[in-house]
């Protein structure tokens, strides 16, 4: 990816956690104890305080610091921009589809959203819904303990969404990939196009 592209997605992601913080001091809240919740059919992070719902960004912007403007699965470069030929895919790591049998997971948490390339979310051998590998479901603990480390303010959201420390937060994860393995029984998994990132 060219260094523009790249300074581009950084403004972004500052803007991001910019809103964050910002939202935070409008409801009068600690930045860190803002619920940040996603809506799948608008691809937007947002806070809702009962009163009113309040679009905060994208959830690729969010994201995409945090993969390295790289797909999840398979290290493609990727764009955030969604005119460009690389344009990337929010994806439900645990698919949608689990919603009914997992009803305790909060499948539209963060914690469970990734960027993945439309070859891999959706190519002739994409993951569509289906369990990713192992190495995946380990990459995913990785991202989401990277986010709570770096005290991104989505941080707060990712542990009451996962748990209060690592240990418990990769138990959560192991044990919401056991039962999505138990209902969908395949697992998905691609070669690497590019060299591990993340």
């Amino acid at each position: 990816m060219a260094a523009t592209d790249t300074f581009c997605n950084l403004q972004q992601e500052t803007e991001v956690r910019w809103n964050l913080v910002e939202t935070a001091w409008e409801y009068g809240l600690n930045a860190a104890t803002i619920g940040v919740k996603y809506d799948e059919d608008a691809k937007l992070l947002f806070v809702d305080n009962c009163l009113r719902r309040k679009n905060i960004t994208s959830a690729k912007d969010a994201l995409n610091g945090y993969q390295k403007g790289r797909c999840f699965y398979c290290f493609r470069n990727i764009d955030i921009d969604t005119s460009s030929p690389d344009a990337c895919d929010v994806d439900h790591f645990y698919p949608h589809i689990l919603k009914p049998f997992i009803p305790y997971a909060n499948l539209d948490g963060i914690w469970n959203l990734v960027l993945a390339c439309r070859h891999c979310n959706r190519g002739s051998n994409g993951k569509f819904s289906r369990v990713s590998a192992v190495k995946y479901v380990q990459r995913l603990h990785k991202r989401n303990e990277s986010l709570i480390c770096s005290h991104h303010p989505l941080r707060e959201t990712l542990i009451q969404q996962t748990g209060n420390n690592a240990e418990t937060r990769s138990c959560y994860i192991r044990d919401i990939d056991m039962q999505a393995v138990s209902y969908l029984l395949h697992r998905w998994e691609t070669e690497p196009v590019n060299p591990a990132v993340f």
